[in-house]
């Protein structure tokens, strides 16, 4: 009997952890459950603080779905970066530069934009819109002491973020851009080819000897008799290709453009004559006489910027000019080690998702008026 009444209690014994065991789950399991309830009960932020890179400080909501690009520039990022979410155009797109753009993109309204003194930009179009960001961009030294950022905020009530133009820092817009706007998988990739490419070719560029390196003249105006010096932002593909710009004028801000005559370009005889293509062709100043002395025009030296879907160069000044500085090099160094139908090539393949073939790069190219001997 008194075994019996020992292993009792002993057993009770260890029962008793077990015990205390459970009941301390069944205390804490409500409490567990009472704090997952509250996390999924707060609601989730809609907004989010940024720094722009104006240094401005700007309330954007988390999630991005939709976009207005007030200035060109922007639009040729957008396009490259998340095309879906543009909902409208400064400049109503050409037919060739659809050719390489998605098609939904030919049926966004035109609303307009803000291009140096230029404003066409309709405000009631753009707030009947809502894009849930604007994005503005110009260059570094103007962006910290624009108002325009703030003017379209204040007349919207949509948030305006800027972004620089300058192309040193194209890597950075597309990693900046694309964590704004919810494509930052999206924009590294585009960034690091882009560091990638760009390095390369300057690498190649730098290896140069100075006695190679073309004196240039940058012809712009529906004469060509308008241009910019080196240093400008609209030379920066020029800078970066370090060919002599024979330019000797003063450095205009905003739209540059300086003009200048006849007399001046021929005093200056430039080897090369880079053309605009959105102002002047090569054939204009080939056929006309008043250039037919410059030593560039009598050895056929005279190119185009090539422009589609955005233009290579300048004006705006975008993602393109990764291709117009290994276009420009090829142009200026013959032997230089670069496969720019490739090039070309791999770029529309990732940028715009575009498979190009053969006739289009050489069209892309303007290829009939190069000279690679």
């Amino acid at each position: 009997m008194k075994r019996k009444i020992v292993a009792l209690i002993m057993a009770c014994m260890l029962a008793l952890p077990l015990v205390a065991g459970c009941s301390s789950n069944n205390e804490q399991q409500p409490a567990e459950n009472k704090e997952e309830q509250q996390q999924q009960a707060e609601p989730q932020a809609t907004e989010r603080e940024i720094t722009d890179m104006a240094g401005r400080t700007v309330t954007i909501p988390t999630e991005v779905n939709s976009v207005y690009c007030a200035v060109p520039t922007g639009e040729a990022m957008v396009a490259t970066l998340s095309p879906d979410k543009i909902i409208g155009w400064v400049n109503e797109p050409t037919a060739a530069a659809m050719e390489y753009l998605p098609e939904e993109l030919a049926s966004m309204p035109v609303i307009g934009g803000w291009m140096g003194q230029q404003v066409t930009a309709n405000m009631e179009d753009i707030i009947t819109l809502d894009p849930d960001v604007i994005i503005y961009v110009g260059t570094d030294g103007t962006l910290g002491n624009d108002d325009v950022p703030d003017q379209i905020q204040k007349e919207t009530g949509i948030p305006v973020v800027c972004a620089s133009s300058a192309l040193e820092r194209t890597a950075e817009v597309y990693r900046t851009l694309g964590d704004w706007i919810g494509e930052a998988e999206r924009g590294e990739e585009l960034a690091t080819y882009y560091e990638t490419k760009l390095a390369d070719v300057v690498k190649k560029i730098d290896a140069i000897p100075d006695s190679e390196r073309p004196r240039v003249y940058y012809a712009e105006n529906s004469d060509g008799l308008a241009t910019d010096p080196t240093g400008s932002s609209h030379t920066e593909v020029l800078d970066y290709c370090k060919v002599t710009n024979v330019a000797d004028v003063e450095m205009k801000s905003g739209q540059g453009r300086t003009e200048v005559s006849i007399e001046q370009v021929i005093s200056w005889d430039p080897e090369l004559i880079l053309c605009h293509s959105g102002f002047v062709l090569a054939d204009d100043i080939m056929e006309n006489p008043q250039w037919a002395d410059i030593q560039a025009v009598k050895d056929g030296e005279v190119y185009t910027t090539p422009a589609v879907p955005f233009n290579w160069f300048d004006r705006p000044p975008n993602v393109m000019r990764l291709m117009g500085i290994q276009w420009f090099a090829t142009v200026c160094y013959p032997d230089i080690d670069i496969d720019i139908e490739q090039e070309v090539k791999d770029f529309y393949k990732l940028f715009y998702r575009v498979d190009l073939s053969d006739t289009q790069v050489t069209s892309l190219l303007n290829q009939d008026q190069l000279s690679f001997e």
